[in-house]
């Protein structure tokens, strides 16, 4: 853990050695598919997994829900926290270590936000914390379109498709997009189940 954290802790220094705010940033994906956007909720208690400078959790605090993001770094929560508290906005954020899991009061949400983190012991634990019509919007780095070399933090080609393929054809969830390409594979599923 400690590594990690040291690590990044270094890349959101370097990143924001100057004084610096996030703004309220849509993910990738639902630029690139705006139909998504009448699809995700606005309401209720949302995860931002890995949130890095808090982009992401601003801009769903922006649109109503209430947020915890969490990373590693105390470097980048405490630059979500002052980014939220500029803007106005509800962001609880604090410092976690995934190699624990997801903390056990975070259930019954309505969107989770994991942007280029690979969890993948956690890719099936994500659903059985989303409410019904619940969103999860994951985004990992990937072997697939990418011109380096793949890594351990890279999914193999097809592995989120793959992951939640048996939870789409029991009825579970609805894939809404289902992509890989330039060294990134994107999943965004409904949660289903009552």
């Amino acid at each position: 853990m400690e590594a990690d954290r040291d690590r990044w802790d270094e890349r959101w220094r370097a990143v924001c050695a100057e004084p610096t705010r996030a703004v309220p940033t849509a993910p990738d994906i639902v630029d690139a598919h705006p139909e998504l956007l009448e699809q995700l909720p606005t309401t209720g208690s949302a995860l931002d997994l890995a949130c890095g400078i808090g982009a992401q959790s601003l801009w769903m605090a922006k649109r109503g829900l209430t947020v915890r993001s969490l990373d590693i770094s105390p470097v980048a929560v405490n630059l979500t926290a002052r980014s939220a508290a500029q803007h106005g906005l509800a962001v609880n954020a604090s410092v976690w270590d995934t190699d624990e899991g997801l903390p056990n009061d975070l259930r019954d949400l309505a969107i989770i936000l994991c942007q280029r983190y690979r969890a993948n012991d956690l890719y099936l634990d994500f659903l059985q914390r989303l409410q019904p019509g619940g969103v999860l919007i994951l985004t990992v780095l990937s072997a697939v379109g990418d011109n380096g070399v793949a890594g351990p933090f890279h999914a193999r080609p097809g592995e989120l498709g793959d992951t939640y393929r048996s939870a789409a054809a029991s009825g579970m969830i609805d894939v809404l997009v289902d992509e890989e390409r330039n060294g990134q594979a994107t999943i965004v599923v409904r949660y289903t189940q009552t």
